[in-house]
């Protein structure tokens, strides 16, 4: 038994081993809040008849009064709600074309949208004659008469490559010249990418040729026409110009970053203005539609009051009397859930609450058996199920009583669903069982069951007979002594237990036959 609802049990009135009635009260939960349900569900049904009594008499001149300045205060939210609406379109409105203008101006390709485009162009230009005034430093050294005998004199192949790197760099600053052109004319991404690309070939070049003017420079050999002094003013000039043309690159590519950054930072303010704007908007119109609704309610409200009692009104308010009456019977039913009674006259035979405990919504908390009324449960195979008949004897031995002593019971019912136990079809049946004493609910019993029985029938062991080709024989001997044998068709009928099988033709009594040979 388990109670259709949890709760704490407040009162257990029976213990394991009583005896009850059908309808006697076992146990009860805390019934606390379950009668304050039973108190609000009764006046809820109070208020629901009268709520019908009023709607039958009809409304007074006061409350379509009221109803009516209700319709005046709904008509003003919802004007307010428009207005509000209004208001919010041409806020937002003008935010979102002030990101759009910004967004527009980064993307522009006119001189005087916006000065991050203008600003590449002006970093690119200053690298470039940055690159001049270097080269022209460059050919200053090569071409200093008083540094040329002992230039590089250390290591002549960083002369070479410098030579040979400076003579790139003219090219290079003849291409980046023309893209930077192109740029100023129109500023389109496309246009900027590429002089920033040639812009950075130049000065990378360039430094190439610088570094290795510096190796030369730190090859050389200071003497009478030419100092020392004058050779580390060199190696200064060249080393201030590759730290300038490296810090370029890094103010090229700052540059464009920026322009890039600007560009998803308007997009994204864009983004966000159009949807904060669609918040907004979609808020204040919930709103509007919402108090449209209430306007419009309030004055459906205000022709029903002004109305007669309809037969449909008071139908309606019928029926929420037999819906109060509902809640009321299902306030009792709770009641009567957190209540366990006995369904039938028994013995408490296991209790598994205690008094303050939780009990849970149909756990088995009492066991209550007909101890006086026992019956066998037992599954049988699908295999062996076929064979067993209701009013069959069965032969009964219990574990706890010892195999000596045996009981007679009979097959009362086999049940036509089956259950699958460890992957195998089974079948329950039931058996009925004589009172006694020792015997006790829930012992493990022993079953066999007489499905079939015959006396006086000739028999052999089962292994001797050969299945083959549809036919069954067996090996009858031809001579003792010589073990000769030929295989002799039988007719077999009831197996038996013990691993004996009926021979109905075939054979006869007192023949010899083969049980089994050895391989």
């Amino acid at each position: 038994l388990s109670f259709q609802a949890g709760g704490v049990v407040k009162y257990l009135k029976v213990k394991e081993g009583d005896q009850v009635k059908a309808g006697q009260t076992l146990a009860v939960l805390d019934q606390d809040s379950l009668l304050a349900s039973l108190t609000s569900a009764r006046g809820a049904l109070a208020q629901a008849q009268a709520n019908y009594n009023k709607v039958a008499a009809g409304s007074s001149a006061e409350q379509i009064k009221v109803q009516e300045k209700a319709v005046a205060a709904a008509q003003v939210f919802y004007n307010n709600y428009l207005s509000q609406l209004a208001a919010a379109r041409q806020t937002t409105g003008a935010s979102i074309s002030q990101a759009r203008s910004a967004l527009d101006d980064l993307l522009s390709l006119s001189a005087s949208a916006d000065n991050k485009r203008s600003a590449i162009a002006v970093t690119i230009a200053k690298q470039l004659i940055l690159v001049k005034t270097n080269l022209d430093t460059e050919s200053q050294i090569l071409n200093d008469s008083d540094l040329k005998d002992t230039f590089s004199s250390g290591n002549s192949a960083a002369l070479n490559n410098f030579i040979g790197a400076k003579l790139k760099v003219q090219p290079l600053l003849d291409l980046a010249d023309d893209s930077l052109a192109a740029a100023q004319i129109s500023k389109s991404d496309a246009n900027l990418d590429r002089s920033i690309n040639d812009a950075i070939d130049v000065l990378n070049q360039n430094i190439r040729a610088l570094n290795y003017c510096f190796l030369a420079l730190s090859n050389s050999i200071a003497g009478a026409k030419f100092s020392q002094s004058r050779l580390d003013t060199y190696k200064a000039d060249i080393n201030t110009a590759l730290v300038d043309e490296n810090s370029g690159i890094s103010s090229i590519k700052s540059s464009r970053q920026a322009l890039t950054d600007a560009i998803t930072a308007a997009a994204n303010s864009l983004t966000n203005e159009e949807l904060s704007a669609s918040q907004q908007i979609n808020s204040i119109q919930g709103q509007i539609n919402s108090a449209k609704a209430a306007w419009e309610q309030a004055e459906a409200l205000l022709l029903q009051l002004k109305a007669k009692a309809r037969p449909s009104d008071i139908d309606a308010a019928k029926a929420d009397i037999l819906s109060a009456q509902g809640q009321v019977a299902s306030a009792q039913s709770a009641i009567a859930d957190a209540t366990l009674s006995a369904p039938a006259d028994g013995t408490i035979t296991s209790v598994d609450i205690k008094s303050g405990e939780l009990a849970a919504a149909q756990k088995e908390v009492i066991v209550l058996q007909d101890v006086n009324n026992l019956h066998l449960e037992a599954d049988i195979s699908e295999a062996n199920v076929a064979a067993v008949k209701p009013g069959q004897s069965v032969d009964v031995t219990f574990d706890a009583l010892g195999p000596e002593r045996h009981f007679t019971a009979a097959v009362r019912t086999i049940n036509p669903a089956s259950t699958v136990i460890s992957g195998v079809v089974n079948f329950k049946i039931t058996a009925s069982l004589a009172k006694v004493g020792e015997i006790k609910p829930g012992m493990t019993a022993n079953l066999i069951i007489l499905t079939a029985e015959k006396n006086g029938v000739l028999a052999v062991p089962s292994r001797a007979i050969i299945n083959q080709s549809g036919k069954q024989s067996v090996r009858l001997i031809d001579d003792p002594l010589k073990k000769t044998y030929h295989e002799a068709e039988v007719r077999t009928g009831l197996a038996a237990d013990g691993g004996l099988t009926e021979i109905i033709s075939g054979l006869k009594e007192g023949q010899e036959i083969v049980v089994y040979i050895k391989q």
